[in-house]
């Protein structure tokens, strides 16, 4: 199973903000460096970025790393048209994606996840990430 996740800078006015069914992540003012990598099922890219959440992790950011601020990623989701996407199928992938990584802000999620052997997972597009593609040895 190939999944492509197509990546982008999210800015202050953009419509897909309020997208559910994708990743987030942040990243350092400069881009490189990876700070977190999420999910949104259920809520929006916006609600999980206003801090309603992962409050120890905003905490943290601002006072053990010294970041104010952070460049808002989206990744859009694209499947085969045999596939569909689920809410285990997009954590699989979020988990992939931090256990291989290894963000700063994802301390619970780096080391116990769900294995999906064969799973391959493509970034394209603004993907800061060491590689581009992942694949799930299980």
């Amino acid at each position: 199973m190939t999944i492509t996740v197509f990546w982008r800078i999210l800015k202050e006015k953009d419509p897909v903000w309020y997208r559910s069914g994708c990743l987030y992540a942040y990243l350092t003012p400069k881009g490189d460096e990876i700070l977190y990598i999420g999910k949104a099922w259920g809520t929006t890219v916006r609600d999980r970025w206003l801090r309603t959440g992962k409050k120890g992790f905003w905490e943290d950011l601002e006072k053990r790393r010294g970041i104010k601020h952070h460049i808002p990623l989206i990744g859009i989701i694209y499947l085969s048209e045999t596939q569909r996407l689920t809410r285990e199928l997009l954590a699989d992938i979020e988990s992939l994606l931090i256990s291989i990584e290894k963000p700063w802000g994802n301390i619970k999620r780096r080391h116990t996840r769900t294995q999906r052997p064969g799973m391959t997972v493509k970034c394209i597009g603004s993907w800061p990430g060491a590689k581009q593609t992942y694949k799930d040895k299980g």
